[in-house]
């Protein structure tokens, strides 16, 4: 037996039925991905910026070379 139901991503309707559970299934797993990757980036963006902050800058940085 076949029930509409509606879509709590996107509020359109759907059949309740194998399809649309697949369906449903497959846009919850890609929501998951992306928020993974976009969590990633996130982290590395943040730990260059740290490392960027916290590096000296050229200019006050000294030098072991001998002339």
């Amino acid at each position: 037996m076949n029930s509409r139901r509606i879509c709590p991503a996107d509020g359109s309707q759907y059949i309740d039925s194998a399809v649309g559970l697949v369906f449903m299934e497959s846009a919850a797993g890609l929501a998951m991905e992306t928020s993974k990757a976009e969590s990633a980036v996130r982290n590395q963006a943040e730990a260059k910026l740290n490392q960027l902050e916290h590096d000296e800058p050229v200019e006050t940085m000294t030098t072991s070379c001998k002339r």
